[in-house]
């Protein structure tokens, strides 16, 4: 049996997800990698950003924004948090296998966790490992993260969005009550929970030498990154939904539907019952066609300054 360990020097999420989608086309029969990200916001694969992330927060606080070609939901990822990646044969790996091995190495350090129903792993009641599943024609790949001192006071800053009211046929994340490793050892680092799931991957399948490898220099990640890392793609690659705003104005209850494609706004119905009835016409003919961002909707704000639809639009540029 063929294996290897890869551990990634580069800490930028995209390059990291671009060289496992690199490691999952290389001749082994199992793959072990180990991985850090600087501060991110990791969506799958079928996830709307707007309903998953305070995009406004994550840009002025310098967080990434990276998708993911698994499924599953939006986590945080900083350096506390050590990501791992199981990549196997089809045919002979198994999440229950991986699940093992990743429980072993942890009781290893006197931490004794659990599965739970939803591929997630709890320490005291708390899941400190959210996991995610992808399969090609010859491979299997099952990644997820350890919270072994992650930043847990700001995860609500930018996993929480303002309060819209999306609707979106993507997959929402679901809250779970998390923690870190460190609340059961408090001398817990990174490095000692890799070296125990490294200890545990030989102690299986044979000794092999950790390679280290930097994704962000690697020509075959960098041919990828995009896929993982271009912002605008990532948001345009969100699957459609609608955005609802009802409230009272001066001159009128107001009651907006958009629904938006590829980032742009192809809908636009406004109900209401003020006495002008040119209002709904001009929302329509405004908000149609244009990028759904905040800078391309307080445009239309600064342009209707001091007209019914400038306060809508001043509404919408608030939530997005």
């Amino acid at each position: 049996m063929r294996h290897a360990i890869y551990c990634a020097q580069s800490h930028d999420c995209a390059a990291n997800l671009a060289g496992e989608a690199y490691l999952m086309g290389l001749d082994y029969d199992r793959i072990l990698y180990l991985w850090e990200n600087d501060p991110c916001i990791v969506i799958g694969r079928y996830q709307n950003p707007w309903a998953e992330c305070n995009l406004q927060k994550m840009e002025e606080d310098g967080v990434r924004l990276v998708r993911r070609q698994s499924g599953g939901g939006a986590v945080y990822h900083d350096r506390g948090n050590l990501i791992f990646t199981f990549i196997g044969d089809k045919k002979n790996a198994s999440r229950e296998e991986n699940f093992d091995l990743l429980l072993t190495a942890l009781a290893s350090l006197g931490l004794e966790c659990k599965l739970s129903g939803r591929n997630d792993v709890t320490f005291d009641g708390k899941k400190i490992s959210g996991n995610a599943f992808q399969n090609t024609a010859t491979k299997f790949c099952h990644h997820g993260t350890l919270l072994v001192r992650g930043n847990l006071n700001v995860m609500g800053d930018y996993l929480t969005p303002s309060e819209t009211k999306l609707a979106s046929k993507a997959v929402k994340s679901v809250e779970s009550r998390v923690g870190n490793l460190s609340e059961g050892r408090a001398d817990i680092t990174n490095e000692m929970v890799k070296e125990a799931i490294i200890a545990e991957f030989n102690r299986r399948y044979g000794p092999s030498e950790p390679i280290e490898l930097d994704f962000t220099t690697l020509p075959e990640a960098a041919a990828n990154y995009h896929l993982f890392g271009d912002y605008s793609l990532i948001l345009a690659k969100s699957p459609p939904f609608t955005h609802e705003i009802h409230h009272r104005f001066s001159w009128g209850e107001a009651n907006l539907r958009l629904r938006v494609e590829k980032r742009i706004i192809v809908d636009a119905h406004l109900y209401t019952d003020a006495l002008d009835t040119s209002i709904a016409e001009a929302v329509k003919k405004s908000l149609l066609g244009i990028e759904y961002t905040k800078e391309a909707v307080t445009g239309v704000a600064r342009e209707q300054r001091g007209s019914p639809l400038g306060e809508l639009a001043t509404l919408l540029g608030e939530e997005i």
